[in-house]
């Protein structure tokens, strides 16, 4: 009967996680029915669990799974992994999301000191802003800006 109590779990599990895993950052309800691919696999997948369970013979003698023996409270136990992997899930994108937050702060904190600095060297030196108005001033500025992260 554990046995059939894991099996369901994971199933449940490895569904919730497809959802979750669709962004580093958004929570589990944006767009949730957004990829109609992945709501006929979600689909297909819980066919296959209740198939697997539930049919006579096959459940039982191939698989070795009792879905109608557990009762209701192994199908409630079954809840525990697809909630916990839910819960984790969801906290770890409450973490990335500050984190993103504050690596987009830092590049922005150090785009605009490299635009200080060029601004103060350009106004000790006139030829300096000519220069950067020239074809190798703007190739060295896209370089610049992509050793930061910085889009065009």
């Amino acid at each position: 009967d554990a046995r059939t109590v894991a099996f369901i779990s994971l199933v449940w599990a490895e569904n919730i996680r497809a959802y979750c895993s669709r962004s580093f950052n958004k929570p589990i309800w944006h767009n949730v029915l957004g990829n109609v691919n992945m709501q006929k696999a979600i689909i297909i997948a819980q066919i296959c669990l209740y198939v697997a369970v539930l049919v006579p013979f096959f459940s039982d003698k191939i698989l070795g799974l009792r879905g109608v023996d557990i009762g209701l409270f192994g199908w409630l136990l079954a809840l525990v992994g697809p909630i916990g992997c839910l819960v984790l899930c969801e906290a770890c994108k409450l973490i990335t999301a500050y984190q993103m937050e504050q690596y987009q702060q830092q590049l922005a904190l150090r785009h605009l000191a490299m635009a200080n600095a060029s601004q103060h060297a350009g106004a000790e030196v006139p030829q300096a802003e000519s220069n950067s108005n020239s074809k190798g001033g703007k190739a060295q500025q896209k370089q610049g800006d992509a050793k930061f992260g910085v889009l065009p």
